[in-house]
């Protein structure tokens, strides 16, 4: 016990507290010791002396010990407190230990108290430890079911916005109705992605493209929902057909919406993409890129055609950013590709290094002569097998068309 030990004791027999004294100084405790007979003074001495442990014969004239230890009680005083008494009964020991006591010490047994002391006053602080440490853990099982209460409503919300944004691509059968050897291999990142693919059958020619928003998860989700509206918007109400043309009123789209022109929004989010117009009728289509490219497989071999570089919107394009238009004719069995970085950007291999664009482009003509719900199969394959255990790095989007 270091440091000095301050003791109340409720005795009112000189002689025992001469005794008692004895005890604790043989037993080198250290203490401050006040004495008091009276319910009043023993009142007094808890607020004012404020004392580490109370002894307390059990019967004095006007007062006992079972009154003394009730307002020990009601005060929420977590402090020993040990009953030092003459002969007692069994049965009178056993309700005052139930009552709250923590010890109590026959006076012809003082030697005892010195330890019972020690042994309280350790047992005390092992609660209050237990209690403190009982405390931290209900407050941090509150705060972990907070956080999973939030968790789960944020997952919920993405899902919900994972079927918005769903409800909003336009669905495989219609890409099919019009080329039935066709596919769209989808791999978000996270529940949502900011890669989307768009397509509209408008004045006798089919568009589709595939987008790249920045980011990926949520920001990147809504970057394409804004991408998809624009879309809709230049090509089916402006009725915009070539698709250079349509890249530049995109560009110059995001760029308004973003506010990115008027100093007013720090974002330079923005998306690559790749879109083609395919006069079927003719067997012709055109494409533009910004950032992107478009793959043309043939049986003879494939030839890529590089988009324009800089991106829709952002850090790098500007109002007047202007696309190349290239022209291709196709046959049937002809198949094209659009694709994000996605698979560029997933390491994986032997090496755990980045797939490069030239090792794509191989993939592509060695799957071109598969139906396309084979070669959906085999992209799903390749990619799980080149990232093994890694995770995934990014958005991965993959449309194919064959031409019939």
């Amino acid at each position: 016990m270091a440091g000095e030990l301050k003791i109340l004791l409720l005795e009112d027999s000189i002689a025992d507290v001469f005794l008692l004294q004895k005890v604790l100084q043989r037993a080198d405790v250290k203490h401050l010791l006040q004495v008091v007979d009276s319910e009043h003074e023993f009142i007094l001495k808890l607020d004012n002396f404020k004392p580490d442990v109370v002894l307390s014969d059990h019967a004095l004239p006007s007062f006992n010990s079972m009154e003394a230890l009730r307002i020990v009680k009601e005060r929420g005083l977590d402090i020993p407190f040990i009953l030092v008494t003459g002969t007692v009964s069994e049965e009178f020991a056993v309700s005052a230990i139930k009552a709250g006591a923590d010890d109590y010490i026959l006076k012809d047994r003082l030697t005892r108290l010195p330890s019972s002391i020690q042994s309280c006053l350790s047992q005390k602080r092992v609660s209050r430890e237990k209690d403190i440490i009982q405390a931290l853990h209900s407050q941090l099982q509150s705060a972990y079911n907070e956080l999973e209460e939030k968790n789960r409503n944020i997952t919920d919300s993405i899902h919900y916005a994972k079927r918005i944004q769903e409800s909003l691509l336009p669905g495989s059968d219609v890409l099919k109705k019009t080329f039935p050897e066709s596919f769209i291999f989808n791999k978000p990142k996270d529940v949502i992605g900011g890669d989307f693919y768009w397509f509209a059958e408008h004045d006798g020619k089919f568009h589709v493209a595939v987008a790249d928003c920045t980011g990926h998860g949520v920001p990147g989700a809504l970057m394409s929902m804004i991408g998809f509206s624009l879309l809709n918007e230049i090509v089916i109400t402006n009725k915009i057909k070539a698709p250079a043309d349509i890249l530049i009123q995109l560009n110059r789209g995001i760029r308004k919406v973003l506010k990115q022109d008027m100093g007013q929004n720090e974002s330079h989010a923005g998306m690559d993409i790749a879109i083609c117009s395919i006069d079927i009728q003719n067997k012709k289509l055109e494409f533009a890129g910004a950032n992107r490219p478009l793959v043309f497989c043939t049986a003879d071999g494939n030839r890529l055609f590089k988009g324009n570089r800089g991106g829709i919107g952002g850090f790098h394009s500007s109002e007047n950013t202007i696309f190349q238009t290239h022209c291709i004719s196709f046959k049937e069995d002809d198949m094209i590709y659009l694709y994000t970085d996605g698979y560029s950007d997933q390491f994986g291999g032997r090496k755990k290094k980045k797939s490069k664009n030239s090792d794509i482009i191989k993939m592509l003509q060695s799957f071109h002569p598969f139906d396309a719900s084979e070669q959906e199969k085999l992209f799903q394959l390749w990619i799980d097998k080149w990232k093994g255990e890694l995770e995934q790095t990014d958005d991965i989007l993959l449309l194919g068309i064959k031409f019939a």
